[in-house]
């Protein structure tokens, strides 16, 4: 008789788990309750900006655009009229204005007569500007001209503004209106003669035609006076810095000449000036 081993129940358990492990890698089947999830990846960090530029953190702040003040143009007491000394064709007149003031002038003067006008201040921005009883600009202040010379058109009242510049000054404004000089009829020559006060400067004015040729003699030395010769558009022809008593030159153009007679050093200068033109 053959004897048979009975089973281990041991052994019977391991082969149900393996049966049931192998059951389920065959059907692929997930466990119950169990899902499958996607990981999704973490975004890139941002880098920080460098520990250097903690100004680039700050917002942009945008700048509110500043109004500028309205200037307002104020106008000293005035007008003062120009009188000149007896015996000079010249003067000088000087004052204090402040920032954006006018201050005016008035002065009589003829019609053909040249007015030069020359202005000085500290800071060089005190400027000119010259009008007609009716409003008319000879001289519009936009220009900002400190030197100015014109034959005037009439006989009448002129004003003449000072315009004052960036900030209180004081100024000097040399104001001179020349004396127009006629030969007598069928002469090219005339003598002229006066009395110089002070250290004021007198003109003549001659209107003259181009390639003329004008002769001037002044009777003094240069220590006591001197001439100077200047075409009213074309500008100097004898200079005041070569301190000359005589002069004679082919007129460049058909226009207004001045002879100006200058004192040295301020002496009353006692005179007789020959003027020819050929």
């Amino acid at each position: 008789m053959n004897s048979k081993h009975p089973c281990n129940p041991f052994r019977k358990s391991v082969l149900v788990i393996l049966l049931a492990m192998l059951l389920v890698v065959l059907t692929g089947c997930s466990l119950p309750g169990l899902q499958s999830v996607t990981a999704t990846p973490l975004p890139s960090p941002t880098p920080l900006p460098p520990q250097d530029s903690a100004t680039a953190l700050l917002p942009t702040l945008t700048a509110t655009p500043t109004v500028a003040p309205i200037t307002t143009t104020s106008t000293a007491p005035g007008p003062v009229n120009i009188v000149f000394t007896p015996g000079t064709t010249t003067t000088e007149v000087d004052g204090t204005i402040q920032p954006n003031q006018v201050q005016t002038y008035t002065v009589n003067a003829g019609q053909n007569q040249p007015m030069l006008l020359a202005l000085n201040s500290i800071y060089s921005d005190v400027t000119l500007g010259v009008t007609e009883p009716d409003g008319n600009k000879l001289l519009d202040p936009a220009k900002k001209w400190m030197y100015w010379e014109w034959i005037l058109p009439k006989t009448e009242l002129y004003t003449i503004q000072v315009y004052g510049g960036a900030s209180a000054q004081t100024y000097a404004l040399s104001v001179e209106v020349a004396q127009i000089v006629n030969f007598p009829a069928g002469a090219s020559s005339v003598t002229l003669s006066g009395s110089i006060p002070n250290q004021y400067v007198f003109a003549y004015a001659l209107a003259c035609k181009v390639d003329q040729v004008m002769s001037a003699s002044l009777n003094v030395p240069n220590t006591v006076a001197y001439i100077d010769v200047l075409g009213i558009a074309s500008g100097t022809l004898l200079s005041p810095t070569d301190q000359a008593t005589k002069w004679s030159g082919t007129l460049p153009a058909t226009q207004s000449y001045i002879i100006e007679i200058i004192p040295t050093n301020g002496q009353v200068a006692n005179y007789t000036l020959m003027v020819s033109v050929k």
